[in-house]
């Protein structure tokens, strides 16, 4: 038997024991069967991916297009399923399988299609791929996917993402960012875009990042490294994975970084501009938690640490600016 026929097979029959499990009824004995079946890792990743397929059809059944793909191969199903012997139905049930079936080849074709998902500004939104994998985009993000039997593409085409890999050594999770790919199989990583390059931060497992840009430009980053490919020295880097990462939980917390890239990055999670004219901070360490999208709060503890004074404007901007005396309030 083929590798093709072999994996289909097996998904015929995770299929049938999806259906068989999820009756009212369950016999002690196919609890027992399907037991000793997935004991084998091949048929318990087929089982798994059934019902990710499943989930994955849940959430979908009201886009036009897996609808259309599951009633096209559902048709198909019930047309071979009226040819067979009225035997077959005292066995298993087959209408239960050939639903699964169909569910599980639309949201196939429908997954093979590439995919878009963004993210407005101040926006976070967490996407489940028919893989299993999830990607969490960060404000103004976006994304193109592509999942194919033998690879996992995904493009960033904007913003940031935090990947969580869902193992498959035969097809490999790929993230492209501008010149940057960063390869995984089953992990945890984050990809910021910056430029033609990005900044990959690993938080679990492990990947390699290469340049496509560059002659022999590759790392393999371990847990807690941090490589930024459009940094002109290209040095790995240990950081703190908790702070580049307090996102996707909607805080940033900042350890360290300058008041300059503090506001930049708080102005990525805001139309409220916080526009810095004060050489005399611009350049200090700060250290702290806010949560995304609270512009008040940060210029607040701006006027409240420094000589500093935030003034709005009429377009809704706030400029921070020196002054002689510390002032907290925010005009």
């Amino acid at each position: 038997m083929t590798a093709d026929k072999d994996l289909d097979a097996r998904r015929r029959e995770a299929a049938s024991w999806f259906a068989t499990l999820n009756q009212k009824r369950v016999a002690a004995s196919d609890i027992t069967a399907f037991s000793q079946w997935r004991r084998n890792p091949q048929n318990a990743e087929a089982y798994s991916r059934i019902e990710t397929m499943w989930e994955a059809a849940g959430s979908l059944k009201g886009d036009a297009d897996i609808a259309a793909l599951t009633q096209g191969a559902r048709a198909r199903a019930d047309a071979s399923r009226q040819s067979q012997s009225r035997l077959a139905k005292s066995v298993v049930p087959i209408g239960a399988i050939a639903t699964v079936a169909a569910l599980a080849v639309g949201v196939a074709l429908w997954s093979s299609r590439p995919q878009s998902y963004e993210t407005a500004m101040g926006e976070r939104r967490v996407v489940v791929l028919a893989d299993g994998s999830r990607v969490t985009l960060d404000t103004d993000s976006s994304i193109r996917v592509k999942l194919t039997r033998g690879r996992r593409a995904v493009e960033l085409a904007s913003g940031q993402a935090f990947f969580e890999v869902r193992g498959d050594r035969a097809r490999p999770f790929i993230v492209r960012a501008g010149d940057t790919d960063v390869t995984a199989v089953g992990t945890r990583f984050d990809v910021r875009r910056s430029g033609d390059g990005a900044q990959v931060t690993l938080v679990e497992g492990k990947v390699d990042v290469s340049d496509r840009s560059a002659v022999s430009q590759a790392w393999s980053l371990t847990p807690g490294q941090q490589i930024v490919t459009t940094s002109p020295r290209h040095a790995v880097r240990t950081v703190d994975v908790a702070s580049e990462t307090s996102w996707t939980t909607g805080r940033l917390i900042f350890a360290g970084d300058t008041v300059e890239t503090a506001v930049a990055e708080v102005n990525r999670y805001s139309r409220t501009k916080v526009v810095l004219q004060s050489p005399g901070i611009s350049r200090i360490a700060v250290s702290g938690a806010f949560n995304t999208g609270d512009v008040e709060g940060f210029v607040s503890a701006l006027v409240e640490l420094y000589p500093v004074v935030a003034e709005r404007t009429p377009t809704g901007q706030i400029i921070i600016r020196d002054a002689p005396a510390k002032n907290a309030a925010v005009r």
